[in-house]
């Protein structure tokens, strides 16, 4: 059996099982550790799954793990999104970075930029922490310890005295209206934010798109938002919910397109 063919396998069980352990996908293929690694690997650096400790999960099964988990999640498609986000920070902004996975590569990438970022995680904090710049200032209120944001009456009311240039979000679920969250305070703060933004861009992998999670809270309506950076290209019946004038990025689409 080819390689190819054993990842076309190995891309079906995943949508059975989720999880795969490397060693009995060596077992079920009669073939050596070493090579199984390699065919995880290339999975992992193509985007087609994720790689955690002893094996690979699917690509669609992270947003069942705690936050905290899925940011020790290697995943290469996460970082192409946050280097594309990166491309709109510039010296002497003032910019707001909500809490995700993807955003918290963000905050890594900028690590060393003169500017100043707000937020509400705790995690982007942690990562801007690591050098004198950017400035960083982190609004209070009470932590949510899942989630792992702050939220507070008084934050909203600091956001409504600042002007962003920019505002990346992430989301839970993303349906024909607007993205959605799973907590009510976290979207009304990140609707606050947004509001007080220039230029709207939200990070979001396609299979967040009318997903089974569950995320009741409108935090941004599609028609508004600037610049959405995805991994897979959009399908027209899905790009037509947004506005005309969003910019859609699609992270992957020069390898798809090969």
């Amino acid at each position: 059996m080819t390689q190819e063919q054993r990842l076309h396998e190995i891309k079906q069980m995943l949508e059975r099982q989720n999880h795969l352990i490397t060693r009995d996908l060596a077992k079920h293929f009669n073939i050596s550790f070493d090579t199984a690694r390699r065919d995880v690997i290339q999975l992992v650096s193509t985007g087609q799954a994720i790689r955690v400790h002893g094996g690979l999960i699917s690509n669609t099964d992270d947003e069942g793990l705690p936050f905290l988990t899925r940011t020790q999640i290697d995943s290469p498609i996460k970082t192409k999104m946050a280097q594309m986000a990166q491309h709109f920070i510039h010296s002497k902004q003032c910019d707001f970075i909500g809490p995700s996975t993807t955003l918290k590569k963000l905050c890594q990438l900028i690590s060393g930029t003169n500017l100043q970022i707000v937020t509400n995680s705790i995690d982007n904090s942690l990562e801007l922490m690591r050098s004198e710049f950017p400035e960083i200032l982190l609004l209070g209120g009470k932590v949510n310890k899942e989630h792992r944001f702050n939220y507070s009456v008084s934050a909203l009311d600091s956001l409504k005295r600042i002007s962003f240039n920019n505002a990346f979000v992430g989301t839970a679920n993303v349906k024909s209206d607007g993205i959605y969250l799973p907590k009510i305070n976290d979207a009304e703060l990140i609707k606050v934010a947004t509001s007080r933004a220039k230029r709207i861009i939200v990070v979001a992998e396609k299979h967040k798109f009318n997903n089974s999670k569950v995320a009741p809270y409108m935090a941004v309506p599609l028609d508004q938002i600037d610049v959405l950076i995805t991994d897979e290209p959009l399908s027209d019946q899905l790009k037509q919910n947004f506005a005309p004038t969003t910019r859609i990025i699609s992270v992957l689409k020069k390898q798809i397109d090969a």
